[in-house]
């Protein structure tokens, strides 16, 4: 009796570890508070060393620092006024989010790609909406 108890448990936690990866594995709601915030700071803490930037003219791989002061001047010329999120997924150890961030500007599609909760690429790019 005591095994098959040991083997039912073995088995519970076995199943739950996809899940519990899965569910980490999602883009943080800090990404997404930041980005309905404008919260270049917030958004910044979440970079990895190394990011791929697609921002007005930008477009290349930047170092955590440079892109933090690319995303600061970005939200600094465009005061955001609201992000909705369209779309989000994972798949393997990454992560994405779409959305469309709302500024005094204009309309721009973001595209978030994550892993391990660090932001390897980002994109804010001009919306039809």
């Amino acid at each position: 009796m005591k095994t098959i108890k040991l083997f039912l448990l073995c088995s519970c936690l076995f199943c739950a570890v996809p899940l519990i990866e899965a569910q980490n594995s999602e883009v943080s709601p800090d990404i997404i508070s930041a980005l309905n915030n404008g919260g270049a700071g917030q958004l910044s803490a979440h970079l990895s060393a190394n990011v791929e930037l697609v921002i007005e003219n930008k477009n290349d791989v930047f170092s955590k620092q440079q892109a933090a002061g690319i995303i600061a001047d970005f939200f600094r010329k465009n005061p955001v006024s609201s992000f909705q999120l369209l779309h989000k997924g994972n798949k393997d150890a990454a992560s994405f989010a779409i959305g469309i961030l709302k500024t005094s500007s204009g309309s721009f599609r973001v595209y978030v790609l994550t892993r391990k909760n660090e932001i390897q690429q980002l994109r804010i790019e001009p919306s039809n909406d």
